[in-house]
């Protein structure tokens, strides 16, 4: 189900910001440093962006987005990375990616995108139960309780 619904969303994104590759990564609670990949649209991720992991990585830690213009890379490279925010922490990652030399991702790209992961937000990570998190305190009292 969330590989649907964010797959519909991304492909929103590579047609109206006209990319050649979007991709929605969420933290891996079986992993706590890392994150898993749940969708992408167009080019395969490795081929549209070759250091994709350190971008999210990045943007995952800190929470804020990261642009990334890679010029090694024949034709160059163009790159947004914004993370998806739950009470102020990443929960995920929307990448977008543009591999034409003649186009570079600006603000008018990185206020659809920041809208874009908004949109995830909702319609993901604030439905899907496995990235609700309870407050400690709320388990230590119901741990105290169920003793009783």
């Amino acid at each position: 189900m969330i590989a649907e619904v964010a797959a519909i969303e991304l492909r929103r994104i590579v047609d109206v910001l006209q990319v050649e590759h979007a991709s929605l990564f969420l933290h891996d609670p079986d992993h706590p440093q890392g994150t898993a990949s749940v969708a992408a649209v167009g080019l395969p991720v490795d081929e549209a962006l070759v250091e994709y992991c350190g971008v999210v990585a990045r943007v995952m830690h800190t929470g804020r987005i990261h642009e990334v213009r890679s010029d090694s890379v024949p034709g160059g490279r163009s790159a947004m990375a914004a993370p998806l925010l739950e009470h102020r922490r990443a929960a995920g990652v929307l990448l977008v990616v543009t591999v034409r030399p003649s186009r570079r991702l600006g603000t008018f790209d990185a206020q659809v995108i920041v809208r874009a992961t908004e949109t995830l937000v909702r319609r993901i990570v604030e439905r899907e139960p496995r990235f609700q998190r309870e407050p400690a305190a709320e388990r230590f009292t119901r741990l105290n309780a169920d003793r009783s």
